[in-house]
């Protein structure tokens, strides 16, 4: 397993990175994206430690611990379902809530 050291100190918070990966990939797949990404944390991630992130040039899954996210706001509203859509090559995130 390759492991990848993300600060998220240094990336800007945004809310257009989802409606970014539904013009990328159409609605139905961006919400099966994000359903895979909500599965894979129920099947391998941990509540509390780990949050899954979902790349948003190609649609890639992984898990990352949550501590990856030193804005302490961020970690006290990290709730339940919520993935985090990211795009390194801009340094943006968002993190999006299942509806």
């Amino acid at each position: 397993m390759k492991s990848i050291k993300l600060e998220f100190s240094k990336y800007a918070s945004v809310d257009f990175l989802w409606s970014e990966l539904i013009e990328h990939f159409g609605f139905e797949r961006a919400k099966k994206i994000v359903s895979q990404a909500i599965d894979l944390q129920k099947m391998n991630g941990n509540n509390n430690v780990t949050i899954p992130i979902i790349f948003s040039g190609t649609g890639g899954l992984a898990l990352i611990p949550i501590q990856s996210l030193k804005k302490e706001t961020l970690k006290s509203n990290l709730k339940e379902n919520q993935v985090l859509i990211f795009n390194p090559k801009k340094k943006l995130f968002q993190i999006l809530n299942e509806a």
